[in-house]
């Protein structure tokens, strides 16, 4: 079973904030650039995701306490979990997917 391999704390975390493989690969993005700022049209070039697309998953990881918004020309979101509890569980499963990739995406898909 995919998610007894990873762990339940990885498991819970996936199933409370990551609803699709495009929040997830957000996710490793913006947290192994934590001094990053991400708008939009950045995020889509560099995962060949729509703008919109884009949009949707920095607002869902924003929406789940992950991200700090910067407002300028654009909306901009940087790595910032709001408490160490949930930066340390939001590393989890960056660190699981660097060892088993498939486990992970099949943990989000199921």
């Amino acid at each position: 079973m995919p998610h007894a391999e990873l762990g339940p704390e990885v498991a819970a975390f996936l199933a409370d904030h990551i609803s699709t493989a495009d929040h997830f690969e957000l996710l490793v993005r913006v947290a192994e650039t934590p001094d990053r700022w991400w708008d939009a049209t950045s995020a889509a070039r560099e995962l060949g995701l729509s703008e919109r697309d884009a949009h949707t998953a920095l607002d869902h990881l924003a929406r789940h306490n992950l991200l700090d918004i910067r407002i300028t020309a654009e909306v901009r979101y940087q790595f910032q979990p709001g408490t160490a509890a949930l930066r340390q569980a939001a590393l989890a499963p960056v660190e699981a997917f660097r060892r088993r990739p498939v486990r992970v995406l099949e943990a989000i898909a199921g």
